[in-house]
């Protein structure tokens, strides 16, 4: 059979683009190499991730970026941090500029299969909600008739306040602002994560006490870190990092105490968590200490929680259903065996 040469070329072409695509190193391989996690953060408020004056990045998720640094680097600082937006949240990854994206991004079936991502695990359990002025006279969906609603473009809260409305015969007009635009008075209502709707009102009002959040959850949302889905090791070692900090807290070791923690006969997780069992951090390419870092790093779950989001914070949210499953909230992990 005669081949053409444009069909020729077409399969070199192609044979080149799959060697060179199959060739590429695996993400923790990669990582070691460059000496650094590469970790996108979206440049927000104090709380999620922000830069202090002291020019370090600090937030619940940039403690999550150091969490995996220490986990496969040995060292919580060895973080490279990549600003990223809710556009740029995607290709960061697609385009192999972080290997991670630590944000309050949703977990969603569509977002996986049209970004080629994965969702290792979930690390904020959250839902959307409306922030009005406490004088608005706002005080159930029904009172948004008329009124203008303030959302980011680009998110699945917008997707899900014109559901509610079209759903609930509401006539508002949702405006494509975020909370800014709502605090100059552009809007009489704010629809965003309750947990971002609280940061916002921390950070970025001129008055907190002239704002409410309703009480009102009109959606569920599941917030976790994204990877590319190309790297199985990767998602899990990802996976783990998260898990391991829960787990931390429901052992109760903490920061300070992780260091001193032994095995109790027959505390099988305890014995992991701890690396006494090598099989784990074998499976995930780590050695046997990285779970006790990532703890002495950042510490459980709740220490993350309360450090940037808890009662004695500007932002002053309550556990609530990011509480561990223990203790009537939501949070749990796979069994850590």
């Amino acid at each position: 059979m005669i081949v053409s040469a444009a069909v020729f070329f077409a399969v070199v072409a192609t044979f080149l683009f799959s060697s060179s695509d199959s060739a590429r190193a695996d993400v923790l391989s990669e990582i070691r190499e460059r000496g650094d996690l590469r970790c996108g953060v979206y440049p927000d408020d104090p709380g999620r991730s922000a830069i202090n004056r002291q020019g370090r990045w600090e937030g619940f998720y940039v403690d999550f970026c150091r969490a995996v640094a220490a986990a496969v680097l040995g060292d919580g600082d060895a973080v490279r941090f990549v600003e990223v937006g809710p556009q740029s949240r995607f290709s960061a990854l697609v385009e192999h500029k972080a290997d991670v994206v630590m944000y309050s991004s949703t977990w969603t079936l569509g977002r996986e299969a049209a970004y080629g991502i994965a969702f290792p695990a979930v690390y904020l359990f959250d839902g959307q909600g409306l922030m009005v002025r406490t004088n608005a006279g706002i005080h159930a969906l029904a009172d948004l008739n008329g009124r203008r609603v303030c959302v980011t473009a680009g998110t699945t809260t917008l997707a899900n306040l014109e559901n509610i409305l079209r759903r609930e015969d509401i006539k508002a007009k949702v405006v494509l602002a975020n909370g800014d635009a709502f605090f100059r008075g552009n809007c009489d209502a704010y629809s965003a994560d309750r947990i971002n709707l609280a940061t916002n009102r921390a950070n970025r009002a001129d008055d907190p006490e002239r704002y409410e959040i309703l009480p009102l959850m009109l959606s569920r949302e599941p917030i976790g870190p994204m990877v590319r889905d190309d790297d199985g090791q990767w998602i899990r070692i990802v996976r783990s990092v998260v898990h391991a900090v829960i787990v931390a807290e429901e052992l109760g070791l903490s920061r300070n105490s992780i260091d001193q923690a032994d095995a109790a006969i027959g505390a099988v997780e305890q014995e992991n968590l701890l690396g006494h069992n090598p099989e784990i951090s074998r499976s995930l390419g780590l050695d046997r200490d990285w779970a006790v870092r990532v703890v002495r790093e950042v510490g459980n779950y709740g220490e993350i929680f309360d450090r940037n989001f808890g009662p004695q914070t500007p932002i002053g949210l309550e556990r609530g259903i990011n509480r561990l499953w223990s203790q009537g909230g939501l949070l749990y992990s796979p069994l850590f065996k």
